[in-house]
Order: structure tokens, then sequence, then C-alpha cells
């Protein structure tokens, strides 16, 4: 028995001199002083509240440059994220960054954080306008026009976008728009909350390139579920967007 214990401390010796310790396995990494192999467990850290980053003695006392654990509180305007912390060489805690930690920091800078963005192409031409007694134009996008989607509020089907959370909201909708005859006139812009207009704007034609330029820029408060479609129409026959763009902010 005793010799069975010797050989088992000098194995343990061997491996704590080559700077190497297994627990799972015997795959030794030569590239780490500690490996843990398993196919269904994980390390788990211990977790800690932070609440305030240059706290030197609290929720560790003396905490030696890069101890770890797992941070249970969250204060975005003390710059506190729950998350994986650690302590780094100019004395204060660092929080790995999340898409949810990251949200919550624009959220309470108040900075507008883009949702939805799309960029309009070419749309087909719509032979009748609103001077021949036209019906307005609900604007489709396909799937290589959305460039961002956080929430895939954005539904091809109906051509509508669905508010993900109540909050405040920034919407923009602008185009470009040309006609065959070059005519002139006036081009409106409507943006629906489920059937009734939420706002509109009008644009001119621009005698200089024969394009008529639209923007609606508007803040709103939304709630949760509401649907937004972006409609237009412009004054002559026989027009279509050639370009455009919509955005989507929330605020908070």
């Amino acid at each position: 028995m005793k010799s069975k214990l010797l050989i088992l401390f000098l194995g343990l010796m061997a491996i704590m001199n080559n700077a190497q310790m297994v627990i799972g396995s015997a795959n030794v990494s030569q590239s780490a002083i500690l490996k843990l192999d398993s196919n269904n467990k994980a390390l788990r850290v211990p977790s800690l509240s932070v609440t305030d980053n240059a706290d030197a003695a609290s929720p560790i006392a003396s905490p030696a440059t890069g101890v770890m654990f797992y941070n249970t509180n969250s204060n975005t305007a003390s710059d506190i994220i729950k998350g994986i912390t650690y302590w780094g060489s100019d004395n204060k805690y660092h929080h790995q960054a999340n898409t949810a930690s990251t949200d919550d920091i624009i959220a309470a800078a108040n900075i507008p954080l883009l949702i939805f963005s799309a960029a309009v192409g070419q749309k087909a031409t719509v032979p009748i306008g609103s001077a021949g007694g036209g019906a307005f134009t609900t604007l489709t996008l396909t799937p290589s026009e959305i460039l961002v989607d956080k929430y895939a509020g954005w539904n091809s089907s109906t051509s509508q976008y669905k508010i993900s959370s109540t909050g405040i909201y920034m919407l923009e909708f602008i185009t470009e728009m040309s006609n065959i005859g070059n005519n002139g006139g006036t081009t409106t812009h409507d943006i629906l909350k489920g059937t009734t207009s939420l706002v509109s704007a009008f644009g001119r034609d621009n005698l200089i390139n024969n394009r008529m330029y639209t923007t609606i820029i508007s803040t709103q408060n939304l709630i949760l579920n509401d649907l937004m479609t972006f409609k237009y129409i412009y004054t002559a026959n026989n027009y279509r967007i050639e370009s455009g763009t919509i955005n989507i902010y929330k605020y908070q």
C-alpha cells in the first residue's frame, strides 16, 4: 500500500514539475499549467458582487492582478456589468462585454440604438399617380435590402415591421424617386401604425436631375407589437423609387 502511495506521489510530482496538471483525463496539454477535461461539465468560478470598480477591499481584499470571478451586480451608470470580471493592472475591475450589456449602456446614455436598417433599391414603376386617382404604394423589401434587423421585426409577407418592446423610437424613411415624364409634382411619404397614419411628409422634384426627394424623421412613443408600414405616392403617373433608406432607432 505504501509503495502504491509513493508511486502516486512521485507521479503527481513529475506532472507538477513539468508545470502541467490535468483533471478529468490523462491527456496532458504541453502549453497549459492546468487542463480540465470533460464532455459534460465545466469550470465554475466564484460569483461575487462588484459595487465599485475601484474598490480594492470588496468583494475581494487586495485583489491580485488577473484575479477572475463572475460579477452578479449591474449598474451601467457606473460601468458595472454582469458577467466575467477581472482585476486589472490599473487597479480596477473590468467586465466582459456582451450584446445585452452594450445595449444597456447605450440606453442608459440615451443614445439611439439602430435596430433596423434597409438600403432600399429600385422599385417597380407605379402607373397611376395621385392626380390620376392612384392609391399609396406599400414599400416592400427584399432580404438583400435588409442590412440590420436586430429583433427580426420585418415581416416580408405583410411588408410591416413589428415593434419588439414599448419605448421611444426614431423612424427614418428617405427616398429618391423618378417619373418618366419629368414634369414636376409632389411626393408623399406616410408611416402608418396599424391602419392609422402616424406621420407623413411631402417632397418636391429637383429640376437639376429630375428626381424627387422625400424625408421623414420622426420620434414616436410606440408599444409592444405595434405594426409599422411605410407607404409612398407621387402626383404624376409612372413613378418609382430609385433608392432610399429606412432606419429605426430605439432610445430606451
